[in-house]
């Protein structure tokens, strides 16, 4: 009997979806200016890993975005990101990450990306705690599949989880499962099937995984505290881009040299603060070189636009659109770069 429901019940997961439409067309997708870094603004989460190099992407190859974003007709959008793996953006989470502020780019499209991002991150993080789980071993793969397969279970944790996960990462277990029922009371879903999603929270070891996960990469879920333990940039950018590697500021000629390789191959790059000799001062207590309060955020990653090699000049930009003023894009002489950024991000290929 099982077997023969099986269908109907995963037919049904997919096609109830609480989403109202939004309009597909280029413009309110791309924005006026289209796909451009300059169009891409941080919000107030700790955000800066992934809207630099979203940025960076969207500098070096542009239209790679329109191949990852599918507009459909019913208000959704498909991101598939460079692995192949596909994810749904609906339109109440893109409003979501409009309306609180968590993303203040032109146009949907950063924000739709974003949402996709964040799903991509929470379905991985349930399917692991799936199999960390003491749920028996034969139940497992059916119940692993059904996560990673189905959309409105994973929005109703999704949901349920941003709706009161603290600054610093922390779920309320009592909590959770009482928005999570009132997530999963609009799906057309038998009870007993409603019933079997709440249990998992006791299963052992499936709680203490999923939190684990959702503290790593907490401020899409809106823990704007979380950042400092997970949201690394690497791994976004081994997402949009396909591949990753990492250059250490070490010394000014081969620092030079890769950066004018890679301006000039067209590739994404990121620079972050986070670990560099700047970063070290701030955390003794040693005081910054005049003037960097201009541009210099601790712990913050920076979309890099360019390299002048002949003036020995790095150009970057700040994912808020300010700091500096007008839309955070500034330039900085090699011998300050290497000392404020703990090194260079890109993509491998």
């Amino acid at each position: 009997m099982r077997s023969r429901k099986k269908p109907v019940l995963l037919a049904l997961l997919f096609g109830l979806l609480l989403a109202s439409p939004l309009a597909a067309d280029d413009t309110e997708l791309y924005g006026t200016g289209g796909i451009r870094p300059e169009g891409v603004r941080q919000g107030k989460l700790g955000s800066c890993y992934f809207h630099a190099v979203i940025a960076a992407v969207a500098h070096s190859n542009p239209d790679s975005f329109k191949r990852m974003i599918q507009a459909n007709a019913d208000g959704t959008y498909t991101v598939q990101f460079a692995d192949g793996v596909k994810e749904n953006a609906y339109p109440d989470d893109i409003r979501y990450s409009r309306d609180t502020g968590y993303d203040m780019s032109e146009g949907l499209w950063v924000a739709v990306v974003f949402r996709a991002y964040a799903q991509r991150v929470l379905r991985a993080a349930l399917v692991q705690a799936i199999d960390k789980s003491d749920l028996f071993p034969l139940v497992k793969p059916y119940v692993r599949d059904f996560m990673a397969a189905n959309d409105p279970i994973l929005l109703a944790y999704d949901r349920a989880i941003r709706s009161q996960v603290d600054q610093y990462g922390n779920v309320d277990r009592e909590q959770l499962e009482a928005n999570l029922q009132e997530q999963l009371k609009p799906l057309g879903v038998p009870d007993d099937m409603k019933a079997s999603v709440i249990k998992l929270l006791d299963s052992g070891g499936f709680f203490g995984t999923m939190v684990t996960m959702i503290r790593q990469n907490g401020e899409i879920f809106g823990a704007y505290r979380a950042v400092g333990q997970g949201g690394i940039a690497e791994r976004v950018m081994q997402t949009l881009a396909g591949s990753v590697a990492v250059m250490k500021n070490e010394s000014e000629s081969e620092v030079g040299s890769g950066l004018q390789q890679l301006a000039s191959s067209r590739r994404p790059i990121v620079a972050c603060t986070a670990g560099s000799r700047f970063y070290q001062q701030v955390a003794a207590g040693q005081a910054l070189p005049a003037g960097v309060e201009n541009w210099y955020v601790n712990a913050h990653c920076y979309t890099v636009l360019g390299y002048d090699g002949g003036a020995g000049n790095v150009t970057l930009r700040n994912p808020w659109g300010r700091q500096p003023d007008p839309d955070g894009i500034f330039s900085l002489p090699l011998g300050t770069f290497l000392p404020a950024y703990r090194g260079i991000i890109t993509s491998g290929k």
